[in-house]
């Protein structure tokens, strides 16, 4: 039986995927987003008419590589969104400590990096950027402290934006020191500055402790 007219192969899928892997080596290394469309086409080992067929053209090519981002990382980030319960200050400080390592041994600091400027310079890109790489970056943290309020060890008036107060010192600590080589003019202890945002943190969220 010939396939209904519009409809995609079982695999359609898969293979976008795969592609949208490739392609993210190709933009994640030095200058990938002036790689032109061919240029794209060609490290992924494929034409410029098969990546629009997949994508339509640069701007979804670009959506494609950061939802690729997103399934890859799933399995870590749910891992990071467990909290370390007993010890709210060790489980902070382990979230932001995998944070610093998997930017800067991982590929974390470079999808950051390319989203951000990706999403900066195009409209249509930036959605996609905050979908699947910002905001579930964001909301292990989320997941993190709506835990430790359940169990009644921080008392935070809105969760999200508790999240972003964590959080956003050290991405643009990281973004300064890595992605900018900040480091080279105003370097910066990362491991230290980590336990002066979590004690910072906890002053102002742990709830006071009963008198005996």
């Amino acid at each position: 039986m010939a396939r209904p007219s519009g409809s995609r192969n079982a695999d359609y899928d898969d293979a976008r995927l795969a592609l949208a892997r490739k392609v993210r080596a190709r933009l994640l290394a030095d200058g990938g987003l002036r790689a032109s469309l061919r240029e794209l086409a060609t490290s992924a080992d494929t034409s410029v008419a098969t990546l629009k067929h997949y994508f339509t053209d640069r701007e979804g090519l670009m959506r494609g590589v950061l939802e690729a981002m997103r399934v890859d990382a799933s399995p870590y980030l749910a891992m990071a969104s467990m909290p370390v319960e007993g010890d709210v200050r060790k489980s902070l400080l382990v979230l932001l400590q995998r944070v610093h390592r998997a930017w800067v041994q991982f590929e974390m600091g470079k999808a950051q990096a390319l989203g951000l400027a990706a999403g900066l310079t195009d409209v249509g890109v930036g959605p996609a950027y905050v979908a699947f790489v910002l905001e579930p970056t964001l909301q292990t943290a989320e997941a993190r402290l709506a835990r430790h309020v359940e169990l009644g060890e921080l008392k935070l008036p809105d969760v999200r934006a508790a999240a972003l107060q964590l959080m956003g010192p050290l991405v643009l600590a990281l973004l300064h020191q890595v992605n900018l080589s900040g480091v080279t003019c105003r370097p910066l202890d990362v491991g230290a500055f980590i336990e002066l945002q979590v004690d910072d943190f906890l002053r102002a969220h742990c709830p006071p402790k009963r008198k005996a």
